[in-house]
């Protein structure tokens, strides 16, 4: 069969919008559903101890703090946050739960901010949630601390990798971080230490 001009005027047109169209539904699903949980039990790597304040800095759930996390030749912007329950890689001190993760979102390396205004988030990261959350300003990604950092909205698939914390008298520290770092290293796996506990 032989294409005139004619076959073409409809042709191309339908097959830009067909790919479109394809292209559209496969980030779409990619974005809601294709997205990694975060390992129940994480994979640490050591790292220098830092103090992150008392116990009862952060008095009630859903207080947070940030902190540098010291990284290679530089720093990792990190936060602490004290949740309602326990989460995979956090600690928990008598009644009070916490965790910390990377400030470095998983999808292009931009920095993830602490969303305690739902509404507000609501808005700014078209993500609705009843509880605070981590948000991308970059990309509009969203990431789930009660699901131990998840990303459940927007682009990145990979939840925030956490780092280790350990209680010892009253302070808080931070020891080490989950591996892999993404996406500061890649994928490639790094020697692996401990993993979560409760006190």
């Amino acid at each position: 069969m032989k294409l005139t001009r004619r076959d073409l005027v409809w042709i191309v047109p339908s097959g830009i919008a067909a790919g479109f169209f394809g292209w559209f539904g496969w980030r779409t699903v990619r974005i809601q559903f294709l997205k990694t949980q975060a390992e129940l039990e994480p994979t640490w790597r050591e790292g220098e101890r830092v103090p992150l304040g008392p116990v009862d800095e952060l008095a009630q759930s859903w207080d947070f703090k940030y902190f540098d996390y010291p990284f290679l030749t530089g720093h990792l912007p990190a936060v602490l946050l004290r949740l309602p329950g326990p989460v995979p890689g956090g600690l928990s001190v008598g009644g009070a739960h916490f965790a910390a993760w990377s400030r470095i979102c998983t999808h292009q390396g931009c920095t993830v901010d602490y969303v305690r205004n739902t509404e507000a988030g609501a808005i700014l990261y078209n993500y609705r949630s009843d509880h605070p959350f981590f948000g991308c300003k970059c990309h509009f990604g969203a990431f789930d601390p009660v699901q131990a950092g998840k990303a459940v909205f927007g682009p990145p698939q990979y939840p925030l990798p956490r780092l280790r914390l350990e209680v010892e008298g009253d302070e808080l520290y931070a020891t080490g971080y989950e591996v892999p770092l993404r996406p500061l290293q890649g994928r490639a796996p790094l020697r692996a230490v401990g993993g979560s506990r409760k006190v």
